[in-house]
């Protein structure tokens, strides 16, 4: 087994140090992962940073190159998490333990090497003393004494950096499953079990850039339970949950795996179309909502047993140059408005205006 000296003085194993690399590598994933949105171009400076930083320390060739790059990471990652954590406090325990992590993970190869460069120094000093020596039986069992003790110093020294590389480890995929169950429940609308207001904000900017750049239409529909209030104050509340319920399941069941529903608030939905043009999702969805208003659903509540029907009414709008996301949801809103005025139970259309196509 090879050790060497590096520039810092430290005596370095060239499988631990690749292990530490590699396991800094798999947090600054997971960190870069689960890092939560700071504004759009904060959250991708980050992401180019994280990678650089990624490049520089695989790139590095000592304990201090490492060292000197981590700590500059460790900074990106702190200054970043700062700015985010003004609208993603419910996750601040857990963005600090990554921290602590990567802090931990970055100073391990420092964190006992004086006492074990210390052995080894003794050791060496000890072999040194051996000159002076003149009975040779007494210099080969020195020797075999100065060996072992500094095999078992390497071992020992192994044996720790590996209990704490699993520890590490297992803190990290404890952290990260944790995370993904605190995200997913966080994007999740706790009745209907679609996605939130907050997760369709973020979803539907990304979904919009995905969009442009592959060169395929985008289509949005606000759809809305008609006459709600009237299914609250005849069946009560427990059965409008329900029917939010259902409609929310209808949907979802129709829709396809790279199109996405929310709930938008109160008794709204939005549903994002990929690679839909307007009047295909007018067509799907005119589908929808006949089946809706065909079914009647019954239930039984404290006992007492009835029927309910009910319809929804939907606005529809097509991406185009220059839509911002507001303008985009509120051209939506618009068509849904139509769509109530109209009669409801009924999907409507709103195309961007001529002037607003130029502009954009």
């Amino acid at each position: 087994m090879s050790h060497t000296l590096d520039d810092a003085g430290t005596t370095t194993d060239p499988a631990l140090t690749t292990g530490l690399k590699r396991f800094v590598d798999n947090l600054l994933t997971v960190i870069s992962d689960v890092a939560p949105d700071a504004g759009p171009r904060d959250s991708a400076a980050f992401q180019a940073r994280i990678a650089e930083h990624r490049r520089l320390l695989a790139e590095s060739q000592t304990s201090r190159e490492f060292g000197k790059e981590a700590d500059a990471c460790t900074k990106t990652c702190e200054q970043y998490f700062r700015r985010s954590l003004a609208y993603h406090t419910d996750r601040e325990a857990e963005l600090t333990e990554l921290i602590m992590l990567l802090r931990e993970a970055t100073t391990l190869m420092a964190g006992e090497s004086s006492a074990f460069t210390a052995q080894v120094l003794a050791s060496t000093e000890r072999f040194s003393a051996l000159v002076k020596l003149d009975d040779i039986r007494v210099i080969r069992k020195q020797i075999a004494t100065q060996v072992a003790t500094l095999k078992r110093a390497i071992q020992d020294r192994q044996e720790r950096d590996e209990n704490a590389y699993d520890k590490l480890n297992r803190r990290v995929e404890m952290l990260q499953t944790r995370l993904v169950i605190a995200e997913e429940e966080a994007s999740l609308d706790p009745l209907t079990r679609v996605a939130n207001r907050g997760c369709f904000d973020r979803s539907l900017r990304r979904m919009m850039a995905v969009a442009r750049r592959a060169n395929v239409p985008l289509t949005l529909a606000m759809v809305d339970i008609d006459n709600f209030k009237n299914i609250n104050d005849t069946h009560g509340h427990q059965v409008g949950d329900r029917v939010l319920l259902c409609a929310a399941m209808w949907l979802g069941k129709e829709i396809r795996s790279t199109d996405f529903i929310a709930r938008y608030g109160g008794e709204e939905f939005a549903v994002v179309l990929h690679d839909a043009k307007a009047v295909h999702a007018q067509k799907r969805l005119t589908q929808v909502l006949g089946q809706i208003a065909a079914n009647s659903y019954e239930y039984d509540t404290d006992g007492r047993k009835g029927t309910v029907r009910f319809t929804v009414s939907c606005g529809v709008t097509e991406l185009v140059a220059g839509d911002e996301d507001v303008d985009f949801v509120r051209r939506a809103d618009e068509a849904l408005y139509d769509a109530k005025r109209n009669g409801k139970n009924r999907v409507a259309v709103k195309s961007a205006s001529k002037l607003a196509k130029l502009l954009g």
